[in-house]
This record gives structure tokens, C-alpha cells and sequence, in this order.
């Protein structure tokens, strides 16, 4: 019996359960046939006006004041309806109204789900709005972020992102996904690794290597389907050419093989 309620509950948190009422907000679906509508809607939906003086949107969490921008919007069609994937960053306000800037601030990250019900736009599903991620008070790169199949009629983030320090340098990718009504972090997965700020001139040996993240393409009708770590390059001519990521249903994250860990280690 504890099993079938532990299934359940996974069932419904993953929206394999029965269908939640929608929720409506006050976004035209109108509004995604022009961008600059959609963002200007969208961004005073969940965070608050635009500041003219401060080029962004301001918001709050908790005490933080924050400024927010947007960031990425991806239209991927979901079984049969057209989904918004929309990313908006930015970064929390300092008492006297500056911008953090150090290699340990991070940005902040908002992910919202969105779809067309009837003449307004219904909520999905969202994070906090206001999520830590990134360093120098910024969040990653628009580049940097991708929205791919992580299973059957089921989509999420993939987002890089990296640091250097004392001449190494290691980057990874965070997967973020649809739980429910919520965008939540589903783990991060460890792609890129060297040592080119420390190594030659007797300093050891250099090395590099570096994995993309894509989705199994035979992924069947599993909703969060394993991922592939697959080579792009690497200093190590006996390098594992591909490494699979497992999902966790336990856990309710992607576990990455102990071997990839490894391999990246130089």
C-alpha cells in the first residue's frame, strides 16, 4: 500500500495524475504573435512595472528588491498545443540601488510555462521567479540556454554554465524540467573540465575535455527519458565516447555515472 501511494504521488507530481484546473492570468494569447506585447504582459504578470530608469521590470522577493529582464522565449508544440517556454533574468537591487558584482553573486532566474486558453494565457507551470544561478550577478548567456525533449509530450531547460579558478576551468550543464505546476531543478550534470591556466612549462600535463548534453531520441513514452553526455573533444585518445543520465524517480533528479565524473577529472 505505501508503495502504490509513494507511485501515486510521483504520478501526480509529475502531471501524470489527474488534470489540475487551469490557471488563468491576465495575458492576451494575442500577445505571442508579437514579441515585444508578449514580454511587456508577461514581465508585469509576474514581477511588477518597468522602471524607465532602471531599463527593467522591478519585483520583490522576501526583502530583495529585484531588476528583471527578459531573457529567452522558446514555442515548442507539446503533444498538440503550442507551449511557451519564457526565461527571464536579472539580478537582486543593493540598498543603495547597485548591481553586485563579484564571482560569488549570482543572477537571478525566472522559468514560466505557458499556453493558450481561450483568449487569455493559462499558467503552466513556473519556478520561484527568482531563482539563484550564474556568478558576477548575472544569470548565463541567452546562448546558454536550450529547451529540449526530456521525454514523451514533455520539455524543460538545459542551461550551462561554468567557473575559473587557480587555472582550472569546469562547466556543466543545470536541467531544469516540469513537475506538476512547478519548474524545478532536475540536477546538474558536470560537461567540461581543463587545466590550461596550470599545466606545461613543467607544470604537468595539459588536458581538456568536452560533452554535450542532448536527449535520447528513443526515449519511447517515458516522461523523463535518460539524457546523453556525447564527446566533442577531449586530450584523452581513450575517452568514453558517450555516457548515458539516468532519471531518478526516487530521487526526482538526473543522476550522472560516477565514470563521467572521472573522466572529466583530468
Amino acid at each position: 500500500m505505501a508503495r502504490l501511494l509513494l507511485f501515486l504521488g510521483f504520478c501526480m507530481l509529475a502531471g501524470l495524475g489527474p488534470v489540475r484546473s487551469q490557471v488563468l492570468t491576465s495575458i492576451p494569447a494575442s500577445t505571442v504573435d508579437d514579441a515585444k506585447s508578449f514580454w511587456g504582459a508577461v514581465m508585469e504578470e509576474f514581477y511588477g512595472p518597468y522602471s524607465k530608469r532602471s531599463k527593467c521590470w522591478i519585483g520583490k522577493a522576501g526583502a530583495e528588491r529585484l531588476c528583471m529582464r527578459p531573457h529567452l522565449l522558446s514555442s515548442v508544440m507539446v503533444g498538440r498545443e503550442v507551449t511557451q517556454f519564457a526565461a527571464m533574468s536579472g539580478h537582486a537591487i543593493q540598498p543603495d540601488g547597485s548591481h553586485a558584482e563579484c564571482h560569488g553573486c549570482a543572477g537571478k532566474l525566472g522559468l514560466v510555462v505557458l499556453r493558450a486558453a481561450g483568449n487569455r494565457l493559462a499558467l503552466v507551470a513556473r519556478n520561484s521567479l527568482f531563482e539563484d544561478i550564474g556568478s558576477w550577478g548575472m544569470a548565463p548567456p541567452e546562448e546558454a540556454f536550450r529547451v529540449v525533449r526530456l521525454g514523451k509530450d514533455n520539455y524543460g531547460w538545459l542551461v550551462e554554465s561554468g567557473f575559473t579558478g587557480q587555472g582550472y576551468t569546469q562547466g556543466g550543464v543545470s536541467v531544469f524540467g516540469v513537475l506538476g505546476d512547478k519548474v524545478v531543478d532536475l540536477g546538474f550534470i558536470d560537461t567540461y573540465s581543463d587545466n590550461e591556466g596550470t599545466c606545461g612549462d613543467g607544470l604537468g600535463a595539459c588536458y581538456r575535455h568536452s560533452y554535450e548534453i542532448v536527449s535520447d531520441a528513443a526515449s519511447g513514452s517515458a516522461r523523463f527519458a535518460d539524457l546523453v553526455a556525447r564527446k566533442l573533444e577531449s586530450s584523452d585518445p581513450d575517452a568514453t565516447a558517450s555516457f548515458t543520465i539516468p532519471f531518478s524517480n526516487d530521487e526526482l533528479k538526473y543522476l550522472p555515472p560516477e565514470a563521467l565524473s572521472a573522466q572529466l577529472g583530468g
